[in-house]
């Protein structure tokens, strides 16, 4: 006996009707999908940002841009409350405003647990470099100064030979801070 295969019929209607049905459903799976990775990446951008401050002691004279700050204890974060990390605002532990700088995006490949200051050692002077929150592999960083550049200029020229040269030895200091 012979087994037959009975075709399925469907008219063009039922089709296009077929069609358009799976065609919606992989676009709200899709929807889904991004909307769930917009959150999750907000949730983990906003857990790397400066929106908490970080606060540190620092044990030595340091420059931010062209101002100079005395040693002590500073909060480092947004310059305003509602704006992003472009612009930071250094306060001391008063909650006074010392400097406001402007910073660009930095990034490593490892994480620290702490929140940390980078600052660049030239002969007798420290300048803040770059801003790292806890957990982060995105910071901030500084440009470099006008006072940087020529501190790095005048070490060049009065290098041990007495010859000029490009290249200057640059120490980095790590200072380790809290969030607030």
């Amino acid at each position: 006996m012979a087994v037959g295969i009975t075709p399925l019929i469907i008219n063009e209607s039922e089709s296009e009707s077929f069609m358009k049905t799976q065609t919606m459903n992989v676009i709200t799976k899709i929807g889904l999908l991004s909307v769930m990775l917009l959150f999750t990446s907000v949730g983990s951008a906003q857990g790397q940002s400066l929106t908490n401050r970080l606060k540190a002691n620092i044990p030595f004279d340091f420059s931010v841009g062209e101002k100079k700050l005395p040693a002590g204890t500073y909060s480092f974060g947004r310059a305003s409350q509602n704006s992003d990390d472009t612009v930071l605002a250094i306060t001391d532990d008063d909650g006074h405003r010392k400097a406001t700088r402007l910073s660009y995006s930095a990034q490593r490949l490892h994480a620290r647990d702490k929140a940390t200051l980078v600052f660049h050692h030239l002969d007798d002077q420290y300048f803040l470099v770059q801003v790292w929150p806890a957990g982060a592999t995105i910071g901030r960083q500084f440009p470099k100064s006008r006072s940087e550049r020529e501190v790095q200029r005048s070490l060049a020229a009065n290098s041990s030979n007495g010859k000029t040269t490009t290249t200057v030895r640059v120490e980095t200091v790590t200072v380790v801070g809290v969030l607030q």
